[in-house]
């Protein structure tokens, strides 16, 4: 993880529009109706700004005036809620627009079916329906639909929107309720930003029960204009926020977004994201296995990685995370104590803790022996701790035993994982336990319940006004504590790096220049680099295997002896030079040689190489590429994806012929660090190859780490004329790896050939 600098980009100003002081309400109606609901939640809540209510059915309503439009306000509002149908939203856009009005809500779903041809609608005109009858007929322009127009006059006029196709929003601590829907006026505000693009899980969670809650809540809709990563921009100016949770599809504005996620780091704002939508398209387009292993979802992986967004997977661990981080809660390490009632609760929660990478604090021998003190006789002083005896003393017992735990010095976070059930309200409680010991604990403490079904209200209800936040769930739970784990170690590296970054990228950037220099004398870096541009601008296509790993070398990347041969008789001498054994591989732009019988391995004489080099000319041609042959190693994939959205990205993954069966890989976003190479390599599953297994020697880690490294400095000279890089196999032996096949997509030879392959043309 080394995130990039903050740069300053261009924002929205959201104030008009969440924080607006007044507001118009196009299509205010009697109660019951859209517009009347709309005006009710404004008031319920305690709205305290001006509402001008505009409709021309009316001359007032809810006793004060309703104007026919928004020209015969006495001021100009600060925004707009349009609660109109799509017949008439242009129209009360473009009037928005000429009063100059900053914002604006769109509930409708802006679109409208084409516009009839002329001679349609020179038939409906004299027909049944005239143009006063059809609104929808003047509205748009017949090429454009009703989004694009509204969007345009948005842009032209700096018009902030929420929506169209949105549920509304609400800002709490305005009382500011803009929405059409029943809701309850007695919400309170809290600190917790949330941002949906689905209007019915943003009123789940809106109405949740565990005392979450919101400062922000904002159905964004088609963001027409105004993204989820303006939102996040906003809610970051807030200092009452201090979690955000997303409930997303995609990313509108990927770089107004980055930007987002790079201030909410560097705020130590954490945000937490439930991400649907699997995209294969990516694969599809892909050409290189590296592209293939991709798809739009491993990189939102990688994103989310690289700037510490939590991913979740489910509304109940959303809101297990946001209840904990809402808190404000930080580990100070990665590990945890448990203190349970239930040795075979114990077992279950350590079964479910490994699944989830979750360790708990190896406790020093004084802390054990302080335990031993505590418990009763036959209980074992280890973490996690069963502290249920006979029952005898049992409060003491626990509050002490949970202060000893919370002492010990690896400690990060404290969990109390008992089961409040209705019928356990004994006394005192392990509420009252918890508040005691409260005010003595150094660390987090958080309860988690393993039945969620079973829970009592009462008890939960008690520890959320002490601000101990209570999971719902053994397995949402634990996810949600890893979140919280997992995000404070992400700053506290965070703020390590930033001290080293200034020359951690210089050194970064220039080992690339500095191998080019020394592997090539007779030309100045930026000659090759000039050469090599124009070499990837002007492929028509994939570049061979050898020119791609000529790229490779130049930035150090090992390589086998090798060279192209295209007759018998050069082949011959170039195999005499190499020496035998070798590998003999056509060389006519095959993309996958090895599936169409391309290649020919331990090549051991001239007569073989006879043999096999006749039978490649009759099936491929004459080109051929002759390779030194590598020993046998680990086989890995490294390679390079230009995500369309988020840029170039560093593959990693178990390689060979299955690369694409196994589909063990990991996305690294750029720049990247040794480190996190590192960490995503033994992250494999076939990470146990590289430590040595079955007797066979450990590979070399720190050669992979460092063609990793150098392939990402190619990324960083060269990537914005790459799709993608593909090394396959990258074969890791115990001292060096060595990339034995390459194959490097230049972007704009994969846009013209899909451009080809979709027109017919060559």
């Amino acid at each position: 993880m080394l995130l990039p600098p903050n740069m300053l980009m261009p924002r929205q100003n959201l104030a008009p529009l969440l924080g607006a002081r007044s507001v118009a309400l196009v299509g205010i109606s009697q109660p019951g109706r859209f517009g009347g609901r709309l005006y009710a939640n404004l008031r319920d809540f305690g709205y305290t700004g001006q509402i001008y209510g505009v409709n021309p059915r009316y001359h007032s309503l809810y006793d004060q005036p309703c104007y026919p439009s928004l020209s015969d306000l006495p001021n100009r509002p600060d925004c707009a809620i349009l609660a109109v149908p799509n017949g008439r939203l242009l129209e009360s856009f473009q009037e928005t627009a000429a009063l100059e009005i900053p914002a604006a809500v769109i509930f409708a779903s802006a679109y409208l079916p084409p516009s009839p041809s002329p001679r349609a609608r020179g038939e409906q005109e004299g027909g049944i329906n005239s143009p006063a009858e059809d609104s929808t007929l003047n509205v748009q322009r017949s090429n454009v639909s009703l989004q694009d127009q509204l969007a345009e006059i948005a842009n032209a006029n700096g018009i902030a929107v929420c929506g169209p196709n949105c549920m509304g929003f609400f800002a709490l601590e305005e009382r500011l309720a803009v929405s059409g829907y029943e809701s309850n006026p007695a919400m309170p505000a809290g600190s917790v930003t949330l941002i949906s693009h689905s209007g019915s899980m943003w009123d789940a969670l809106l109405q949740n029960n565990r005392r979450v809650h919101f400062n922000y809540a904002i159905s964004s809709g088609n963001e027409m204009v105004t993204s989820l990563a303006d939102y996040i921009q906003f809610a970051l100016t807030d200092p009452s926020t201090r979690v955000i949770g997303l409930f997303l599809e995609t990313v509108r504005d990927p770089q107004t977004f980055k930007a987002a996620l790079i201030e909410a780091a560097e705020r130590d704002v954490p945000i937490v994201a439930l991400k649907v939508g699997r995209s294969e398209r990516g694969a599809r387009l892909a050409q290189a296995h590296s592209g293939a292993l991709a798809g739009a979802d491993a990189a939102y992986e990688a994103l989310f990685a690289y700037y510490g967004v939590r991913r979740v997977k489910s509304p109940d661990e959303l809101m297990d995370t946001l209840e904990l981080l809402a808190t404000g809660m930080r580990a100070s390490s990665r590990t945890i104590t448990a203190i349970c009632d239930s040795g075979g609760e114990r077992g279950m929660l350590v079964d479910l803790a490994e699944a989830e990478g979750i360790e708990f604090t190896p406790i020093s021998e004084a802390t054990s022996a302080r335990l031993a003190e505590i418990l009763e006789p036959g209980l074992d002083p280890i973490n996690p701790l069963d502290a249920w005896g006979t029952g005898n003393d049992y409060a003491r017992i626990f509050q002490e035993c949970l202060q000893t735990l919370d002492s010990d010095p690896l400690t990060g976070l404290n969990v109390f994982a008992v089961d409040l059930t209705h019928a356990s309200d004994f006394s005192p409680t392990y509420v009252e336990v918890a508040l005691a010991a409260q005010p003595h604990l150094t660390h987090p403490l958080t309860f988690l319940v393993h039945l969620a079904a079973a829970a009592g209200d009462s008890q939960i209800s008690r520890l959320r006004q002490a601000d101990i936040p209570v999971l719902l769930g053994t397995e949402t739970g634990l996810r949600a504590i890893r979140h919280v784990l997992e995000y404070s170690e992400f700053q506290r590296r965070r703020g390590g790096e930033a001290k080293r970054r200034g020359g951690e990228e210089a050194r970064r950037r220039g080992g690339g220049a500095e191998e080019i220099s020394r592997l090539t004398p007779h030309a100045s870096r930026l000659t090759l680099l000039t050469e090599l541009r124009q070499l990837l601008q002007s492929a028509t296509g994939p570049l061979d295997e050898f020119a791609s790993k000529e790229i490779l070398r130049a930035y150090g990347i090992a390589t086998p002896a090798e060279a192209v041969a295209t007759s018998l008789a050069e082949a011959i001498y170039v195999a005499e030079t190499i020496g035998y054994p070798l590998a003999l591989k056509t060389a006519a732009g095959e993309l996958h040689k090895s599936d169409r019988g391309g290649v020919r391995l331990n090549v051991r004489d001239a007569a073989a190489l006879t043999e096999f080099y006749l039978e490649f000319e009759d099936r491929f041609g004459s080109r051929v590429l002759i390779q030194q042959m590598i020993p046998a190693g680990v086989e890995l994939l490294l390679g390079l994806v230009n995500d369309p959205q988020f840029g170039p990205m560093l593959a990693l993954g178990t390689g060979g012929i299955f690369v694409e069966v196994l589909r063990d890989h990991r996305l690294l976003m750029l720049p990247t660090t040794p480190a996190d190479v590192r960490k995503a390599l033994l992250s494999l599953r076939s990470a146990a190859l590289l430590k040595g297994a079955r007797g066979h020697p450990a590979a070399d880690i720190e050669a992979v780490v460092d063609a990793a490294m150098r392939l990402a400095a190619l990324a960083a000279d060269l990537g914005d004329l790459i799709a993608e890089v593909d090394i396959n196999p990258l074969i890791v032996l115990p001292s060096g790896a060595v990339a034995v096949d390459a194959l490097i997509v230049p972007k704009y030879s994969r846009s013209r050939k899909v451009f080809a392959a979709k027109t017919g043309s060559k």
